[in-house]
């Protein structure tokens, strides 16, 4: 499907969705963690580090839990096979962070090329996507649509992201935030994605463990919702990056 017929579509649906969800006030939105406007991460805060530095503050730590297994985590059950567990932020705000491992049938390589590239082989609930700018050979910003929990309206994510594939042993990373840009609408209800970092190591011959951590607010839905059932859902998004490795193998 075309980029430009969807998004015109949307766009003039997503013009229909209340103002009050929009705004809701159970979003971090109202909440004051808006994402920054790259314009202004690109020009005059560049000097102070800019986007790049920001990329790399959550590459950083990143690596330092990947260094530090991935300590500091509360463990919960999950019906997908994959080890979840949620950490308390002590910022202030409700929202959990949200740790999800599992083991791939596929090199590091592999599973961040379909991160990356290939969404739609996974994501059954993606309706478009496209780079909207390339920074540089491994940072971009990416915009995604996603039509999930219908009859909700869809939801847009805008992300700076950055990726590196030479660690140690063989391992790769991607992080990802929400990001504003210029000339770039949101297409339904625009979500902040507060953190996305994919840790990726090789586990024995053609193996991969995939390690996502995610803090992400959808916008309209109350911290109670999160607590519950947004970590099952996170859980269930990195169960089908391994199945449609599966899929492929049993083809």
């Amino acid at each position: 499907m075309v980029w430009n017929a969807l998004t015109t579509h949307l766009l003039d649906f997503s013009s229909q969705i209340p103002e009050e969800m929009n705004r809701c006030r159970n979003s971090y939105v109202e909440q004051a963690l808006l994402p920054q406007r790259f314009e202004e991460l690109a020009g005059e805060k560049a000097g102070q580090g800019g986007y790049r530095a920001c990329l790399q503050d959550t590459l950083d730590l990143l690596l330092k839990e990947a260094k530090d297994k991935f300590k500091g985590y509360d463990s919960c059950s999950t019906p997908e096979h994959a080890e979840l567990a949620y950490r308390k932020v002590h910022d202030g705000f409700p929202l959990r962070l949200w740790k999800v491992t599992i083991e791939i049938p596929a090199s590091p390589d592999e599973v961040l090329t379909r991160v990356l590239r290939e969404q739609g082989h996974w994501d059954e609930d993606l309706l478009e996507s496209r780079v909207v700018e390339t920074l540089d050979e491994q940072t971009e910003i990416y915009q995604y649509v996603r039509n999930a929990m219908a009859p909700h309206p869809t939801r847009d994510h805008l992300v700076l992201r950055t990726w590196v594939t030479d660690l140690p042993k063989g391992a790769c990373a991607l992080v990802s935030t929400s990001v504003d840009h210029e000339g770039v609408p949101a297409v339904g209800v625009r979500v902040n994605v507060l953190t996305s970092r994919f840790y990726v190591e090789p586990c024995g011959v053609n193996k991969s463990r995939l390690t996502h951590i995610s803090r992400i607010d959808l916008r309209g839905r109350f911290p109670e919702w999160y607590n519950k059932l947004h970590g099952q859902l996170c859980a269930a998004e990195v169960a089908r990056i391994r199945d449609s490795f599966t899929v492929s193998m049993d083809k």
